[in-house]
Order: structure tokens, then sequence, then C-alpha cells
């Protein structure tokens, strides 16, 4: 049996969380049992996919279809985190003139490219970059407090050499379907992550971890193990579906689904295939297809009446090389399989 033939397998079988064992459920338990026809999916964007200035980004997101927009820079924008109250209070105008609403605010990037290994448990607060980046972080949730913005985004630290060594834990992590976290790297986890959660208290904002294969929160697994050790109702998370296949964990339609559901946020979406997961060899493709079952994702997000938007991103483009008619694509077919999962069979 093919090592990916034997992964699937693993979606009828047990997952292993942080608290236990969390049952994986079977598509067929999963699927439609009659639930309220009036939900509808709500539908985002993450706008600097779309290379444009503010409001022309805007207008497109309308234009495709989406309700929801969700952005950590502007194109031809001050940064974010140097913007006045009123500097914020306008584009918070431009946004809402456009019919749309912000649901998650990131400023830049805070901990995407910091290696956790840089840092030391007893003086990780005082690490430069890591105050710098936690600053930005706290001043996105000044920002969304004030507006009225329920949640921030933030990345979770990345695995050793990932930004300046040609990631040389990539074939443990592949092999292991997410790498194995070691409990020096859980506790400096641990402990960055306190120091967030007391902000979010404060500003009354939650906190949406974003998934990429290069943090420690690649796959569902991880992120569960993690965040249940943290045991905060402030932490959310932006589900990456496409992220967590191309960490090996081939399940994640399913199980993957399961560990998330409770901390659900939104839905980063793109679409991927892996040529050689071993070696890092994969290429995106528009939504639909490439190896994600979105088809199962929309399901089980719909049964459980989720309350999470589906932000949709690119990473490709189509032959004319322009994002906006990749992003064009990726709605379309989106609403495509929505209107399968709504039709009833």
């Amino acid at each position: 049996m093919q090592r990916r033939e034997f992964l699937k397998t693993l979606e009828t079988t047990a997952v292993v969380g942080a608290a236990g064992v969390v049952a994986a459920t079977s598509r067929d338990a999963l699927a439609d049992t009659g639930e309220d026809d009036q939900y509808k999916f709500k539908l985002g964007i993450y706008l600097p996919e779309l290379d444009l200035p503010l409001d022309q980004s805007l207008a497109t997101a309308r234009e495709v279809g989406a309700k929801y927009v969700w952005f950590n820079r502007m194109k031809d924008e001050p940064d974010i985190e140097t913007l006045t109250n009123a500097q914020v209070e306008q584009i918070v105008k431009r946004v809402t003139s456009h019919d749309l609403e912000i649901f998650l605010l990131n400023c830049g990037n805070p901990f995407k490219q910091i290696h956790l290994a840089e840092l030391d448990f007893k003086t990780l607060a005082d690490h430069p970059r890591f105050r710098k980046y936690f600053q930005t972080l706290v001043r996105s949730m000044q920002i969304a407090a004030r507006i009225g913005v329920p949640t921030v985004g933030s990345f979770t630290f990345a695995w050793p050499g990932e930004y300046t060594a040609g990631k040389p834990t990539w074939p443990m992590r592949w092999m292991t379907r997410g790498g194995v976290i070691s409990e020096l790297d859980a506790d400096k986890w641990l402990k960055a992550f306190s120091l967030v959660v007391e902000q979010a208290e404060k500003y009354d904002v939650d906190v949406a971890l974003s998934m990429m294969p290069w943090n420690y929160t690649n796959t569902t697994g991880n992120f569960r193990s993690l965040v249940e050790r943290l045991g905060s109702r402030r932490i959310k998370v932006m589900w990456g579906p496409a992220d967590n296949i191309n960490c090996g964990e081939w399940d994640t339609a399913v199980a993957g689904f399961q560990n998330v559901r409770p901390y659900l946020h939104g839905v980063h979406i793109k679409d991927l295939h892996v040529n050689d997961g071993l070696r890092l060899d994969f290429e995106y493709r528009p939504f639909g297809e490439g190896d994600v079952d979105y088809l199962t994702v929309l399901r089980n997000l719909r049964q459980h009446r989720s309350d999470a938007v589906l932000s949709m991103s690119t990473h490709f483009l189509p032959p004319s090389g322009s994002r906006v008619e990749a992003m064009q694509i990726n709605f379309a077919n989106l609403q495509k399989m929505i209107q399968q999962v709504e039709t009833p069979t």
C-alpha cells in the first residue's frame, strides 16, 4: 500500500489530540441531516491577493461575491500599525461604503518568521524581535477594539531553519504528518502566547492563529495540542486545509475538521497538489482542482452551521497572469461547489 493511500485510511480511524483521542467521523456520519435550509456560507476574501489599491480591491471583492474582508497590508497605504485613529476610522468608512465588513485584522505578520529556536524560555519576553512583533500584535488589538472588529490575526513561530537554513526539519515533519514538537518548544510557545492572551483579554478581542507549513500550528493536530494546553477562550484559528495537506495531514477534511471545529473563525481557502511531499514539491491550483476535499469541508461546515468565514485566496495565476482573474475563477468554482452542497440529491 502506498503511503498516501495508507494515510487516507486514517479518515475513519482515531486522531490523537492533546486531551486524548478525537474520534474521526466518517463522511457518511457527517453528511447532511436536514439542517436549516436557510444556512448561508459567509464568503470572504484575503485582499492582498489582488495586489490592487484598497478601493479597487474592495470594489473587486464585491464584484466576485465577497461580503467579508481580511488584510494585513494594503497597496499604496501606510503600514496598519502606523495609522492614527482618524486614519483607521477613514479606512473603515471606505470598507463599509462597499457594503463589506472586516472580519479579521492583521498588523503585518507577527511571529511569522521568528524561529522558536532563537528564543530562550527565561528571556523570551525581552528578545528584540519578539518584542517588536508583540507590540505590533498589541497595536492590532487596539485598532480592532476601536473599530469593532472581533478578531486579530497572528502567526505562530517558525520551525528551526525555515528561513535561514533551507528547512532542515522538513523531511521529518512530512513523515510524521506535521512534526514532533518537543517539550522545550511547547513550553516556549505556551509562554509566548500566554502573554498574547493577557493582552487579548485586556482589549476584549480574540486572536486567530494562521496555519502554514513553516509554523508550529501547521496541522490541526499540532494546533489543537498546543491550544488545549494554553486553555484560553481567546484563541481561534484561521483553518488552512491546503496547508494541512501540504504537511501530510491527508485526513484534514474529516478528522482535521473535528480538531479545529471548536476554534473556527475562518477558513483560509486555497488549493494545491502535492507532487512529492518528502521533497516539498507542490503546486498551487484553482479552487477545487487540487488535493483538498473541499466538498466534504463545505458539507461539514454546513451541517454544523459554522459561523466561520470562507476567506478566499489564490496563490496560482492563470495564463493571463491576472490576479483578479485568478480570484474570479476561484469564486466561480466555490459558488458551483456550494450549489452542489446545497442541492439535495
